[in-house]
């Protein structure tokens, strides 16, 4: 309803429990644990379960592709966790970051069905931190900018973001900590 008067913006969590499995599967894998593979699967399942409960099954493919790949990437990620025996401050906003990426990216292909005028946009390309990884600060005067450049030169009704995390100068991805949803 709101839609149809002003442009929306929906900025999107991580499935409940997701971040704190990542955070668990990143913090196994830097331990040496293969069990961090188990949570893996545990997220994976998480989100196939939802794709499949939002989309009907023959809009279902390429999300779930989409889906794997990025899991594939995490995953790849917690195996370097795992060689190296660490999780870093970056890295482990990297990892976080893919339970807003996966849930956000997942409700926008069930909102398209619905509400034709609605995009996804990474909010990584709005917001700018500086590199204080795990809890950035953000650039108010660049982030301000970059969102009226974007909202100023894109007119759907709703666009769904993923909410915590944000990106460096170099393009590194940042989160904005416990509760960074709400600020996004």
């Amino acid at each position: 309803q709101k839609a149809k008067q002003d442009q929306l913006v929906v900025a999107v969590s991580a499935l409940s429990g997701v971040t704190d499995m990542l955070l668990n599967a990143g913090q196994l894998a830097a331990n040496k644990d293969e069990s961090f593979r188990s949570v893996l699967n545990e997220i994976e399942k998480k989100h196939f379960d939802t794709i499949k409960a939002l989309l009907p099954i023959l809009d279902q493919n390429s999300i779930l592709s989409h889906c794997k790949r990025s899991l594939n990437t995490l995953k790849t990620l917690m195996e370097v966790c795992f060689l190296l025996g660490e999780m870093t401050n970056r890295t482990g906003d990297s990892i976080v970051s893919y339970g807003e990426l996966l849930s956000s990216y997942s409700l926008v292909k069930a909102f398209e069905k619905d509400m034709l005028d609605s995009a996804f946009k990474d909010s990584r390309d709005l917001i700018v931190t500086n590199n204080q990884f795990g809890h950035a600060s953000v650039d108010f005067e660049l982030s301000n900018r970059q969102i009226r450049e974007y909202f100023n030169t894109h007119q759907q009704r709703v666009t769904i973001a993923p909410g915590f995390i944000a990106a460096a100068p170099d393009g590194q991805t940042t989160t904005l900590g416990r509760g960074g949803s709400d600020y996004t």
